[in-house]
């Protein structure tokens, strides 16, 4: 998934002068695209029990120039055991969503795989092998439509707000 962030239509203050324009520019995009890398993750984990650790790992802010920053998240899809998977008789016990209960996968148990992690597997059939590991989805389906919009619209005021304050540093430090 790949979303581009970029604000326009600061023609006229251009002309007032180029290096107090594009320092101020540099400065409020920057700011507000790391708010809204801030406030995106914050909303996703209202609604998925997925750590902060392990969901800005997949999230990458990349500059393309001075005035475009490209805000990437890429990931496979995540393995069960990062949403607090426990053992239980019945299986393996784990919640995904915060708005919903614990659920549990039947027949499934708690192993370390061969990088010596601990993973969520469950049989294929009676036999001891094969066994299947057990995914969630990805991170970039937790990023829906509803978050993506608001994190646009607090960005645009966000931006707003930088730029002035921004601008108003930058020009104090001309005189």
């Amino acid at each position: 998934m790949e979303l581009k962030v970029e604000f326009k239509n600061f023609d006229e203050f251009k002309k007032l002068n180029e290096k107090v324009f594009k320092q101020t520019y540099q400065r409020s995009i920057k700011r507000t695209v790391t708010k809204f890398k801030t406030t995106t993750t914050k909303r996703v984990r209202e609604t998925y029990a997925i750590k902060a650790k392990d969901l800005k790992k997949t999230i990458t802010l990349k500059k393309e120039n001075d005035y475009k920053y490209k805000f990437v998240v890429k990931s496979p899809r995540i393995g069960l055991e990062k949403f607090g998977a426990r053992q239980t008789k019945q299986g393996v016990s784990v919640r995904i969503r915060k708005d919903r209960g614990r659920k549990v996968i039947k027949g499934a148990f708690l192993a370390k795989d061969t990088t010596n992690k601990l993973r969520v597997f469950k049989r294929k059939y009676k036999e001891r092998l094969p066994i299947d590991r057990f995914y969630s989805i990805s991170v970039p389906q937790m990023f829906n439509k509803e978050i993506i919009q608001k994190g646009f619209k607090e960005a645009e005021q966000t931006f707003e707000k930088e730029f002035k304050h921004n601008l108003d540093y930058y020009l104090g430090k001309l005189k």
